[in-house]
Order: structure tokens, then C-alpha cells, then sequence
């Protein structure tokens, strides 16, 4: 940092030196008392400062450049704000819409219906699962019945108490 400090001051003394020699040719030009040598002095300072000048306009467009690119991403980004803002008004008044047709409560009525609904469809499930044993026991045992009557040599299901106490009554003792 102390070297830029550096460079500028001796940039800003050197310019001042060469203005003030300027200031004086010109004065000397001006007068009409000017030596070739000191034409040629001030032709070179001349082109100093040209050179000088055309470096700082080529910065200053460079740095203008930035600023316009600055300025555009500033733009941009205020755009986007506004937009973000526009957006959480309509949310806003959305949620106000909202609130006035199902009560300031909407949301958390809407939690618990929901929690409910869950609740319900769980029971479902088990209820479902119940009866899905049920019906397997069922099948179990229907098959464990038609089993004993094809053991028993029922021929149909109706007549089994029958034919069950007719083999015990053909039985011999024991």
C-alpha cells in the first residue's frame, strides 16, 4: 500500500514539475521569446501530458465501464427485490384470503384434519389386517371341516352331524 502511496506522489510531483515548467514556456511562447531549445522541451512536455491524459480517459472509460456494469447488476438486483416483495405481498394476501373464508385458524384446523385423516386411515389399515385374519382363520378351519368330512367319508357338508353319529353307532365297543 505505502508503494502505491509512493508511486502517486512522485506521479503528482512529477506532474506538477512538468505543468510548471509548461506554465512557463508557454509564458516565454507567448511573449515570442522562445529558443529552439525550449520549443523542443515544450513539445515533449506537450506530449507528456497528452499521453497522460489519453492513459487517464482510457482508466476513467475502463472504471465507467465497471460502474455501468455495477449499475446494471444494482438494477437487477432492485428488480429482483421488488419482485421478491411483490411476491410476498400476493402471499400475503393469499394467507388473508384465505384466513377470512376458513377463520384465522385455518391452518391449524387444517393440521388436525389432516392429523385425524391419518389417524382414520390407520384404523382402516388395522381393521383391514383384522379381517384379513379373519378371513384366513375362517379359510383354516373351513378347510380343517371339509378335511374331517372327507375323513369321515361325508359326502356333502349337511350331513355330516349324521353320518358322524352313524359311525359312532356302527362302531363296535371297544
Amino acid at each position: 500500500m505505502s508503494r502505491r502511496t509512493n508511486a502517486g506522489t512522485t506521479r503528482d510531483r512529477t506532474r506538477d514539475e512538468r505543468r510548471k515548467s509548461l506554465d512557463v514556456l508557454l509564458g516565454r511562447a507567448e511573449r515570442g521569446v522562445i529558443s529552439p531549445t525550449e520549443a523542443a522541451l515544450l513539445r515533449s512536455l506537450v506530449g507528456a501530458e497528452i499521453a497522460e491524459g489519453d492513459a487517464a480517459r482510457r482508466a476513467a472509460g475502463g472504471q465507467q465501464a465497471a460502474v455501468r456494469r455495477e449499475q446494471q447488476r444494482v438494477a437487477a438486483a432492485e428488480a429482483a427485490i421488488v419482485e421478491a416483495e411483490q411476491h410476498a405481498a400476493d402471499v400475503a394476501e393469499q394467507l388473508r384470503q384465505y384466513r377470512a373464508v376458513y377463520g384465522p385458524e385455518a391452518i391449524t384446523t387444517y393440521q388436525a384434519a389432516v392429523r385425524r385423516a391419518e389417524e382414520a386411515e390407520a384404523r382402516a389399515a388395522r381393521i383391514e389386517e383384522q379381517r384379513a385374519e379373519e378371513e384366513a382363520r375362517a379359510i383354516r378351519y373351513a378347510n380343517w371341516l371339509a378335511a374331517a368330512q372327507r375323513e369321515c367319508g361325508a359326502p356333502n357338508w349337511p350331513a355330516l352331524p349324521e353320518t358322524i353319529r352313524d359311525r359312532i353307532a356302527a362302531a363296535p365297543a371297544a
